[in-house]
Parts: structure tokens; sequence; C-alpha cells
């Protein structure tokens, strides 16, 4: 979640990392961090297969020469017959003791806290040592930045092997570091890798990999286009590349609102879609919507709106005198005469012959007539009370 403030120390954890994906330095573990290098990778299987004593990775620097030894020294740790040393030349420089690198890996606890044996011993004693501690195992010495290394140190590893010490030796380099420096005297280079600058789609899986790593989705929070351009500024170079990012991600950090304004500019800036000809293209608008509780006038305004809608039946229960009305159909200007005898007579016959007195189920032939024979009595009633 991103914190709003106009100061903020821990930027990734603002943005919802646990730590810096973009740090310049190898992850643990590495094979799941390493994108592609395919080829490399068959290089270097063949060179300990055949046994080869020396070989070198060329590469300028941030293409990724130091992840290619990390990944190999844990390819390598997981045989018990080669114990793999890997020495950064860069940071050691005059101070590294090469054979007191190798021991050791190889030392019991007492042995590296009390005893301290290899601090005792020099010359071919301390290497008579290191052979025993080995034992059957073969030493893989990979030198980062090799061309820091001391003519002693060079002149030591070109011995090793002279000695009778199982020793192979991968070194890396800048291509102009290495032409000035004697690393190719140690032997033939039998490996002559020189790394070439990743892929925009291997850079995208990278940040990808390292993103989700620690704790992120995707290749958040930056878009495609948004690494296309890193990655052009950074001349496909990795190392630069992440530097990019790491600035990036705190500037969106930073800046959120006015980099959300201008997204929100540029998407209205954008052309509206294509539609077929006649039609419009619907803008896409927000709606204001706001709920809220309805009076009880209201709610008896939209009851009285629905009773209108309904179909009302008045039923007249008991006797009301009703006014005379016209008989639909009847011309105007006709009255109505009211003769009791007349209508006592009538409606005797009607009660006579009305069906209403028999049960439904008993009806026959005879009553149909009788029913017929009533509509005739009915008929004739109006017509009585009806004269022009």
């Amino acid at each position: 979640m991103v914190i709003k403030s106009d100061f903020i120390l821990e930027w990734d954890k603002a943005l919802g990392f646990r730590g810096d994906p973009f740090a310049d330095k190898v992850f643990a573990p590495i094979n799941k961090f390493l994108v592609d290098r395919k080829e490399e990778k068959e290089k270097i299987n063949w060179f300990f297969i055949k046994g080869y004593f020396y070989g070198a990775i060329v590469g300028e620097q941030g293409v990724g020469k130091t992840t290619m030894l990390r990944w190999l020294e844990d390819r390598l740790k997981k045989y018990n017959r080669i114990h793999a040393v890997y020495i950064n030349a860069a940071v050691f420089k005059e101070q590294v003791n090469i054979l007191h690198k190798m021991i050791l890996p190889l030392l019991s606890f007492y042995e590296k806290v009390f005893s301290k044996p290899h601090t005792k011993l020099i010359g071919p004693d301390l290497l008579g040592f290191l052979k025993k501690k080995l034992g059957h195992k073969s030493v893989a010495l990979l030198v980062d930045n090799a061309h820091h290394l001391t003519d002693k140190n060079l002149e030591l590893v070109k011995s090793l092997r002279k000695e009778g010490l199982k020793l192979q030796v991968i070194v890396t380099s800048t291509p102009k570091e290495y032409e000035k420096s004697r690393l190719p005297e140690i032997g033939q280079d039998e490996l002559g890798i020189t790394l070439r600058r990743l892929t925009f789609d291997e850079v995208k899986e990278m940040i990808k990999r390292r993103v989700e790593a620690f704790g992120g989705k995707g290749t958040h929070p930056f878009s495609q286009d948004e690494l296309k351009k890193m990655y052009d500024k950074a001349d496909k170079n990795p190392r630069k590349f992440l530097r990019l990012c790491r600035d990036e991600a705190i500037k969106i950090l930073i800046h959120k609102r006015e980099v959300l304004e201008r997204k929100a500019e540029e998407k209205k800036q954008a052309k509206p879609l294509k539609t077929r000809s006649g039609r419009r293209s619907v803008k896409d608008e927000r709606m204001d919507i706001r709920i809220r509780k309805a009076t009880r006038r209201e709610l008896n305004k939209d009851e009285k709106e629905e009773g209108k809608k309904l179909i009302r039946i008045r039923f007249a229960l008991g006797k009301e005198e009703e006014k005379p009305r016209k008989k639909p159909g009847l011309h105007e200007g006709r009255t109505v005469i009211h003769d009791e005898e007349h209508k006592q007579k009538l409606l005797n016959q009607l009660r006579s012959t009305s069906p209403r007195r028999k049960a439904k189920e008993e009806l026959g032939e005879e009553d149909k007539e009788a029913v017929s024979e009533t509509d005739k009595l009915l008929r004739e009633l109006a017509e009585e009370f009806e004269v022009d």
C-alpha cells in the first residue's frame, strides 16, 4: 500500500516490498534470478566435463559476470568431488591469500576458532595441508574481477597446477582490462565467453522475478512502456537498468499524485475509439451516485402513484336507490315509463323459467330452452320500459 506523505525514507515498504528488489547485488537462490544465458551455461558445463584448466568470462561492467560466477558456484556445491572457491579480487586485492581462502571452508569449527593451523604454516607445508584436507576433491577457483590480482597471486595460481593440485580456474574481467592484464599467462582460454547484453524480454523477466521475490506483483510499479524507455536509456545494460528502475520507483512514490494527474490527462487526450458510421462514440464518464433514506412523505407519494396504476372495482352491498341510467346504444330523448303491475307479471313469468332454481348438474335440454326463454323475457322487459 502506498503511504501518502511528502517525505518517505522506507520507499520499498511504502510500495509494498519487503526490501529493495532493484539493489545491485546477487540474490539467492541464484538460479531463481538468473535469466536465460543458456548458451553460456552449456559452455561452462562442457568446460568442467572436459576437465579444462583455464577459462575466462569477459564482458562490460554490469552485464552479469558476477551473477554467472555465483550461479556456477551454487551449481558446483551440489557435487562432493569439487571444492568451489569464489574470490572477488576487487575487494581483497593485496590482502587476499588464495591458499587461505581455499583452506578455510575445509576446517572444523575448532580449527577455525581456536587452533587455526593454516595461520602457522607457510610455503610447501601450507600446500601440503591443503591437499590433505581436500582428499579426493578437486578445486574450482572462481576469481571475479581477476584483473585486480597482484603479480604474486598470479604466479601462485600458475604454480598450483605444477605442484599437482587438481585445479580448474575461471576468471572474469572487462575486455579492456583483460587485454592489459597478465591473465592470459595463466593458460589457454578454453571457455571464451563474451557476455552479451540482455534483450528487453530478458530484462523484463528479470524485473518480474525480483519484484515477486520481494512481495510485489508482475513488474509493479512500472508499465511495459516505462520499462522500455528505461531499457533504452540504460543502453541495454542490466546494472544501469536496475539503477534507473530504483530511481523511477522512488519518483513514482514521491510524485504519485502528479503522475496520476498526468496519466489522466493523457487518457483524456487519447483518440476516441472508431465506431460504425452514423453512431457516436461512447464517452467514458464517471457517475456520481449518492444514496439516502427516503422520507415518509416520499413513500406515501410513491404508494399513491402505484395505486393509480391498479384497476379498482367497487361492489355495492345492500339496497341503494339508483338513478335511472341510459341503456348503451339507445338514442337520446327516450324516457322510461314505470308500470308496477306489468313489471310484476313479467317477474313472475321470469321466476317460473329461471334455471337458478335447479342444480347445475340436473340441467338438460328443457333447461337450456328455459334459459333461452329467459333471455327473451329480459329483452322484452327492457323494451317494455323504454318507449319513444
